[in-house]
């Protein structure tokens, strides 16, 4: 599903991220790790602050052409149906993360990248999302998210740290720790 090799990343001068080298098999769940600043996340969330969620959610449904009402029933189900009709620039770091992972999966992607995709949701959330995720990974999805701490247990298959000397290390889950 995803090769990469020698992958650097920098910001003006400075190397963030360099020599990663690893391979993730289609089906497979890989949690990225590694301290701040190591290259883990260099894309900003695809969202419209100027949106509703209701608007965002709109526009979402028209692009991959899904049901509407299927992601007001899954923003339902992550808490959120009553901020439906706030700007999104509005909303706290936990209500764009349910949002955003809503708008991720509106598509049903062969491929999920998931930038902290736990930080700021309520246990209630969180255990929605993880439940979606092993939904997903048991369909054969791919699975590969960025995260400090990883309350996916099951789901993971293994880690990589980006901030290990060896770039190409890769170690089964567990070993991090």
């Amino acid at each position: 599903m995803i090769e990469i090799a020698g992958l650097t990343v920098r910001g003006g001068d400075t190397e963030i991220l360099g020599g990663l080298t690893t391979r993730v098999a289609k089906g497979e769940a890989v949690r990225l790790t590694g301290p701040n600043g190591c290259g883990k996340s260099t894309q900003p969330p695809p969202l419209y602050e100027h949106l509703t969620s209701r608007e965002q959610l709109a526009l979402m449904a028209g692009l991959w052409g899904t049901r509407i009402g299927t992601l007001l029933e899954r923003v339902d189900a992550l808490g959120l149906s009553a901020r439906q009709d706030v700007l999104i620039g509005e909303l706290s770091l936990g209500q764009r993360k349910k949002l955003g992972y809503v708008c991720a999966t509106a598509h049903d992607p062969q491929l999920l990248l998931l930038d902290e995709p736990f930080n700021g949701l309520d246990s209630a959330a969180v255990t929605a999302v993880v439940d979606d995720l092993s939904r997903r990974k048991q369909q054969g999805r791919t699975i590969v998210w960025v995260s400090h701490t990883d309350p996916a247990g099951d789901l993971t298959d293994r880690t990589i740290d980006l901030g290990a000397r060896d770039r190409s290390q890769v170690r089964p889950t567990g070993d991090d720790e």
